[in-house]
């Protein structure tokens, strides 16, 4: 299910921006985009979204803004002096024209220093954490509000089922008798009623009525849907049980619909066929 959440907190006085989005997948597929100088805090990062979330595609995006206050950078002085005094003595020596400036000063790295780095830095992972969760809470918080939609779409389509199996169960039950009588009367046309055995006659009908009979296959099915139920309100991640269910659920009405050789049947394990394609289609996006 597809979900965007997002925080904003301040790590060593700067803001910093923390995105999640997620859109379907079947596995967990991760992407993020960090800081260049947080990129060792990838591994802790990944390790904290499998924690919060198990399927989808997921991509992180971490921002900070640039710090307010920079220590500014230190000039050395007597390098400085020693460059040109160096610069003078060779102009003299290959008799250059022109003085000594600031622009051939600045192409001596020597000459400018980066600030003394004062002590250890804090740990931002700390921080970092804490923002990184609330994006994910945020984000799950939108997957949820759509599972929701998603499981009220579900409960619809398995009480479209349940009113077809009703209505299997009813003309199933009907058609027996019609199919008892229509045996015995292919019977008769081919051998003379007078040689009919009717023992033989029975234990036939009794054969056909078996091979018509879907009660077997009506009662897994609705006994699927009634766990496909429980699952659905269960908390715990049930995606891969819904979808085995599904297949269960599938291979029942193909039964039903190969067993009941009748057309009005047929339409029925058709709509019903087509319920069950469409939960497949959204099971693909629970986890």
């Amino acid at each position: 299910m597809t979900g965007y959440g997002k925080s904003e907190i301040l790590i060593e006085g700067s803001p910093c921006t923390i995105e999640a989005r997620c859109v379907n997948g079947r596995y967990l597929e991760l992407s993020t985009r960090i800081p260049k100088e947080w990129s060792d805090k990838e591994g802790l990062i990944r390790e904290t979204v499998r924690e919060n979330v198990t399927r989808g595609s997921l991509n992180i995006f971490i921002r900070q803004e640039e710090k307010g206050s920079q220590q500014a950078v230190q000039v050395d002085t007597e390098v400085a002096r020693s460059f040109v005094e160096a610069l003078r003595h060779l102009k003299s020596e290959l008799g250059l024209q022109g003085d000594v400036s600031v622009d051939h000063l600045v192409h001596f790295p020597a000459i400018f220093q980066a600030p003394p780095d004062t002590g250890e830095h804090p740990d931002v992972w700390p921080d970092l954490k804490k923002g990184l969760v609330e994006a994910l809470v945020a984000m799950t918080a939108m997957r949820d509000k759509e599972g929701d939609e998603l499981a009220k779409d579900l409960h619809g389509r398995l009480d479209a089922i349940e009113t077809g199996l009703i209505d299997v169960e009813q003309r199933s039950a009907a058609r027996i008798p019609q199919e008892r009588e229509r045996l015995r009367e292919r019977v008769k046309q081919v051998i003379d009623e007078a040689s009919i055995d009717d023992l033989r006659m029975n234990l036939e009908i009794t054969l056909l009525a078996e091979k018509l009979d879907v009660t077997e296959e009506c009662v897994r099915l609705r006994s699927h849907m009634k766990h496909f139920r429980q699952y659905m309100a269960d908390d715990a991640q049930a995606g891969r049980k819904l979808n085995f269910l599904l297949q269960e659920m599938n291979r029942e009405v193909n039964t039903i619909g190969s067993k009941t050789n009748d057309a009005d049947i047929a339409r029925v394990v058709v709509g019903m066929k087509e319920e069950l394609e469409r939960m497949r289609e959204q099971i693909q996006n629970v986890e």
